[in-house]
């Protein structure tokens, strides 16, 4: 098969390159730590930034920041197998924002060679080897790629430019794979002679890099080193292992971009914000309507006790006529005789028909004003 992927067709005769170069102060047995490098591009060869990965994420405010890491906050502790957690700070990691399939493991030839330590004594101590390969057969296993790691020593010194180390792991990987494009070639170069920095490459082959390893695998993968060769905490082979378990995992884990979080972020707070306001335009109608209802409602018992007072007073004006009623008398006038004159008990009347003076005492009795009793 051709280095192009397909059978029979021309192949490649360079792969694409990822490289980062690091200078820092503190050190870890072989002086791990990092710093920001520059960024380039030349003909077909890829150079990504330093530490910190995610390139051309951007900046975001504060506050967003806040709610990104409240959002993850879940996820602040990144563990290997219930080893040895490490608090990987996301954002120091490229995101994987794309959908990856491993590759087929008809485009991978597996071989039984793993690593190569020109300096002898990195990859040493009780344990380092079985941790290192474990962690490649992790990335093997998940990505489908398998990878091979060459830490150059002293005799690598001609190499410091990550051009030059990117055309040694072009030559690197020919001598070791061939054709077969379906294996990745990481050159690990600290410098012997300043022990604060250190150069990185990955090299995919053909088919490696346009199914599994591009530019942002490259990256995530890079990124990932970088991470951990700051922790002083871990020898040699724990530091790769890590770094190549955990950059498989993500690499083939789809994940929200820093922009893309961003603006759920800004939508969330827009949201929040937008709840409050409702919430509160809703809390200042309730209140309304409840002084609405209690304004009525001392309304209502005006009018209820204004109708009440009104019929105490009709009641007691109906028990005073009543009273007073029972004060008249029907009496028939002594002078003329006529009938059914109503006159009240101790006061005069008078006849409608012939005018006399009729008197009534308290008894009901009849007399003319003359003071005739009837």
């Amino acid at each position: 098969m051709g280095r192009g992927g397909g059978g029979g067709g021309s192949h490649h005769s360079s792969h694409h390159s990822s490289s980062h170069t690091h200078h820092a102060s503190s050190s870890h047995s072989h002086s791990y730590s990092s710093s920001s490098s520059s960024s380039h591009h030349s003909g077909r060869t890829h150079y990504s930034s330093g530490s910190g990965g995610g390139g051309g994420n951007g900046c975001f405010t504060t506050f967003v920041t806040l709610i990104i890491i409240a959002v993850i906050g879940g996820f602040a502790y990144y563990g290997v197998d219930g080893e040895l957690p490490q608090p990987v700070q996301y954002f120091l990691v490229e995101r994987s924002t794309v959908e990856r399939e491993p590759l087929p493991s008809s485009k991978c030839t597996p071989v039984d060679f793993w690593y190569q330590d020109d300096w002898g004594d990195w990859i040493d101590e009780a344990g380092e080897e079985e941790a290192l390969i474990d962690g490649m057969k992790a990335f093997y296993e998940t990505t489908g790629v398998q990878p091979y790691l060459w830490i150059t020593g002293e005799e690598g010194g001609q190499y410091k430019s990550e051009q030059s180390l990117e055309d040694l792991a072009e030559s690197k990987y020919k001598e070791l794979f061939g054709i077969d494009e379906g294996h990745v070639i990481i050159i690990f170069r600290e410098y012997p002679n300043n022990s604060s920095e250190y150069i990185c490459t990955v090299t995919p082959g053909y088919d490696a890099e346009t199914q599994v390893l591009d530019e942002q695998a490259r990256e995530i993968l890079l990124d990932f080193i970088d991470y951990y060769y700051t922790d002083t905490e871990l020898n040699e082979g724990y530091f790769f292992k890590y770094s190549f378990k955990n950059a498989g995992e993500r690499m083939m884990q789809k994940q929200l971009s820093f922009r893309q979080m961003g603006i759920i972020a800004a939508v969330a707070v827009i949201l929040v914000i937008g709840l409050v306001i409702v919430a509160n335009i809703v809390k200042k109608r309730k209140i309304a309507v409840a002084k609405q209802k209690t304004l009525q409602a001392q309304e209502a018992a005006k009018q209820a006790k204004a109708v009440a007072d009104q019929k105490k007073t009709d009641f007691r004006r109906q028990q005073y006529e009543d009273e007073l009623e029972t004060q008249y008398v029907a009496v028939n006038c002594p002078n003329c005789g006529a009938s059914n004159i109503k006159i009240r008990k101790t006061t005069v009347g008078y006849c409608d028909y012939c005018g006399t003076a009729i008197k009534v005492d308290k008894n009901g009795y009849v007399t003319i004003s003359s003071g005739d009793q009837s």
